[in-house]
């Protein structure tokens, strides 16, 4: 009972309610607390949809890759370059445009990466990913190089928000993205507790024995490829308005580690571990920032230090203290 307790706390559609509910809280109070971390909420939810994308494929199926920050890439240069060449501004077609361009990509190369597993696949997708990023510095007469492409406000809804002042922008922008977080987070509960989802953890323990039974594992895991490089490819999009500069370094492989990272801070196992963990990094990350240049080696300090606490993750060690405190709670109502 208290092992079912465990799993479901993590995993629930409750649980992910009530977190949508603390991010939409959370927003207005940090505003008037402390107005330069408010945007970082927006940019931990965004990032919580990449880690959670990441994870189907991590945490459900087995495959850690090291070349997501290819579908960031692919989902910030289709708002950059739509806008530049184009002149579009309605957010919600370049969303569109930018999942379908990295569900294009992850069936282009999927069938192909797929194929090997360990190590193999990680440095495989890291390859890929260098190979775009490549793209995007060296054809600067299209991607502008190192200075990237500037973007301007977008149109959320068919609203034109040019006229407003920046700090409404980033609120309203915050609650547009927490919403298709909301969707996003859904959705995926959906597909982990679906049979695709039962099929994928039967490949992550045993590949052999899952495709003994019957299961087509090449197929499945080029599905939850797909899905994952949608969900990356979203993130990507959403990241490009709250930059405001689309540039290479979005598609570079630190970006790749930052994603396994935030995925590995909050828990694998929990479905809302990666969105934890993502929203932890990003803070994590801006407060080592502020402290000192040697950012990296604070920031990795911390994270050890996390690890060391809880091998599994912030949701694990959460996991361990709330049932700590309902046995000590029925040991005292009995006791009484």
């Amino acid at each position: 009972m208290v092992e079912a307790f465990r799993r479901e706390l993590g995993n629930s559609l409750a649980a992910i309610a009530i977190l949508v509910a603390v991010l939409g809280v959370a927003y207005p109070i940090l505003r008037f607390i402390a107005p330069g971390y408010a945007i970082y909420l927006t940019y931990g939810v965004i990032w919580s949809i990449a880690a959670l994308g990441f994870n189907l494929l991590y945490g459900y199926t087995g495959l850690l890759s090291f070349g997501h920050a290819t579908f960031i890439g692919i989902g910030a240069y289709t708002v950059g370059l739509t806008m530049k060449y184009l002149g579009l501004r309605e957010l919600e077609p370049m969303l569109v445009t930018a999942m379908v361009a990295s569900a294009a990509l992850a069936l282009a190369v999927g069938p192909v990466v797929l194929r090997y597993g360990g190590i193999f696949f990680a440095i495989f997708m890291l390859a890929i990913g260098q190979i775009l990023w490549g793209f995007y510095l060296k054809f600067y007469h299209v991607t502008g190089g190192t200075d990237g492409i500037k973007i301007g406000r977008v149109e959320l809804l068919g609203f034109d928000l040019g006229r407003i002042d920046y700090l409404t922008y980033l609120t309203i922008y915050h609650y547009y993205v927490l919403a298709i977080a909301a969707i996003a987070y859904i959705v995926m509960w959906y597909i982990v507790n679906s049979p695709l989802g039962y099929s994928l953890k039967a490949i992550r323990d045993n590949e052999v024995r899952a495709r003994a039974l019957g299961i087509n594992t090449l197929q499945l895991k080029l599905i939850a490829f797909t899905i994952s490089a949608v969900y990356t490819g979203l993130a990507g999009a959403l990241l490009a308005p709250l930059t405001r500069l689309v540039s290479p370094e979005l598609a570079y492989w630190f970006v790749s580690g930052k994603i396994v990272f935030m995925t590995i801070l909050g828990g694998a196992s929990h479905l809302i571990g990666p969105i934890v963990g993502a929203i932890v990094y990003t803070y994590l990350e801006s407060i080592a920032m502020g402290y000192t240049i040697y950012w990296y080696l604070l920031l990795g300090t911390l994270i050890i230090a996390v690890m060391i606490l809880s091998p599994r993750g912030l949701m694990s060690l959460v996991d361990s203290l709330l049932t700590r405190a309902r046995l000590r709670w029925g040991v005292w109502q009995r006791s009484s």
